[in-house]
């Protein structure tokens, strides 16, 4: 089911620093970053008091303009426990404060922490763990910036695990909101968080010295209508967004997303998976560290304390990687062509709507692809692969999209996708089918499609979520608030529709 916003509530030069490298230099500047105050990272271990919330109790906790809130651990492990901490005015400051526990309060969809300046001016947030996150179908977002009108420093945050939102800081550039605060986050850990790791809406905001993670679609708890879609970064409603010196790895969905007229600038970044919409690059490669950064707390005692542990970072590597690792890091699926033992120098050509990238060298006896084998852009956002094996040789590829058309003998191939052996048919979906409820915010609507051929969901098309489903040809689901998407061969041959929702197919032939 695609995505509610309506239910929330109404209360240049290559840079030669890897992520790594820069925290380290930049860690003597850090107190002079933001909002005033003393770096988390840089703390003395200090005692803490425990804020203990009883079992189906909401604790709301108000920090005011001028005041401090630091060295707190909020224990939530009481069944139905959930804190709300909502900041008021401007000068705040939010410290070493840990939630310990894994939200499974499922009453409203609401904010976690409200990290807002209610009136212009300046606040600071730092050494914040939100990390044993939330359960299955919970509503709470991690971190909202609901009403935010000032400039709010965010760093050494760790939020993973949440089912409604991670870090949801583009209410502020929302057209019905419009307070136009900013948000600048700093040396962020955010992991599997569902809708998006961190959403950024006006102009100023950045997110930068982070890692944003999320190990696949099925690793993420699904928000209150049951949806999966897990974005990485996400540049909604205005322009002037930045995401700096991050490394961010996606799979299944959108690693960096612009939509809703939001737009911005990807410089000096590390990424895998699709980067969506209207998001400028700027020495932007792959390979991304994803391991958290020195600076960022890994426990609720650790956060509440002030004291940071660097024993689950590692430093980057000078050496090539091994093959095991270019498999694991690559961008895309991996796709192997393999031909009859005694065929000798047969040629092959297929397209792919995204990107191709050879596989060129194998783990253990993994085919490769070689010189002579082309990736050729077609300049209209697809590719044209082509090659010929042959003679115990085969090829591979990592294929980040659809493929559209593959033209081959398949007599004499072998094709395997995703590790499964597949046939032309399987793989060569070309038609779009797009169910679009956006233009009907809060109404559902139920559909059910029948194709003569094969279908698929399609993430690059719309949201993916397990209550749409596809089986024999038979597409069904219900959107809301947003969009559904698959791809599909053959033509249409049923369709039903509950609801106010557009519907638009796309027929290559």
């Amino acid at each position: 089911m695609a995505r509610d916003d309506s239910a929330r509530e109404r209360s240049s030069e290559q840079s030669l620093l890897d992520r790594r490298s820069y925290l380290k230099l930049a860690g003597a500047a850090a107190a002079s970053v933001g909002a005033a105050g003393v770096s988390a990272s840089s703390a003395q271990a200090a005692s803490y008091d425990t804020i203990k919330v009883p079992a189906n109790t909401k604790k709301v906790i108000d920090v005011n303009a001028g005041e401090t809130f630091e060295n707190k651990l909020i224990d939530i492990t009481a069944d139905g426990a959930h804190v709300k901490l909502m900041t008021h005015g401007s000068g705040w400051t939010v410290r070493n404060v840990g939630v310990k526990g894994q939200n499974n309060n499922m009453d409203g969809t609401y904010g976690t922490f409200y990290l807002r300046c209610t009136d212009d001016g300046e606040a600071l947030a730092e050494n914040i763990y939100l990390g044993d996150g939330a359960v299955d179908r919970c509503g709470h977002a991690a971190v909202s910036d609901w009403a935010n009108a000032g400039t709010v420093t965010i760093r050494n945050i760790h939020v993973q695990g949440w089912s409604a939102d991670g870090m949801y800081m583009s209410h502020a550039g929302n057209t019905v909101k419009q307070t136009m605060g900013v948000t600048q986050v700093e040396n962020a850990y955010l992991k599997n968080n569902n809708i998006e790791n961190c959403r950024l809406g006006t102009p100023g905001s950045y997110i930068k010295d982070s890692v944003v993670h999320v190990e696949s679609q099925d690793a993420v708890p699904s928000n209150q209508s049951g949806q999966t879609n897990a974005r990485g970064v996400w540049f909604k409603e205005q322009s002037g967004l930045k995401a700096i010196n991050c490394d961010i790895s996606v799979t299944g969905s959108h690693a960096v997303f612009a939509s809703d007229n939001g737009s911005g600038t990807l410089e000096n970044c590390r990424v895998e998976g699709p980067i969506t919409g209207s998001v400028e690059q700027v020495n932007v490669s792959g390979s991304p560290d994803v391991s958290p950064p020195d600076s960022v707390p890994m426990s609720a005692e650790e956060a509440a304390s002030g004291q940071i542990s660097s024993s689950s970072t590692t430093s980057p590597s000078s050496t090539e990687p091994d093959s095991t690792q270019q498999e694991s890091e690559s961008k895309g699926t991996l796709l192997e062509l393999v031909p009859d033992d005694n065929a000798a120098s047969v040629k092959y050509e297929f397209t792919v709507e995204g990107s191709v990238r050879k596989r060129t060298s194998g783990a253990d006896s993994g085919y490769v692809s070689e010189d002579g084998d082309k990736v050729t852009d077609n300049g209209d956002g697809t590719v044209t692969v082509s090659g010929v094996a042959g003679n115990g040789y085969g090829d591979a590829f990592f294929v980040d999209g659809a493929i559209t058309a593959m033209n081959l003998d398949e007599s004499v191939w072998t094709l395997h996708y995703a590790g499964s052996q597949v046939s032309v048919s399987d793989l060569t979906l070309p038609n779009k089918l797009v169910i679009d409820g956006a233009n009907s915010p809060g109404e559902v609507s139920e559909y059910v499609f029948e194709v003569s051929g094969s279908a698929r969901k399609s993430t690059d098309l719309g949201s993916v979520q397990a209550s749409d489903t596809v089986k024999d040809g038979k597409i069904s689901g219900a959107v809301f608030d947003g969009t559904d998407g698959f791809r599909f061969s053959g033509d249409v041959t049923g369709f039903s529709l509950d609801g106010p929702a557009s519907v638009r197919v796309e027929d290559s032939q």
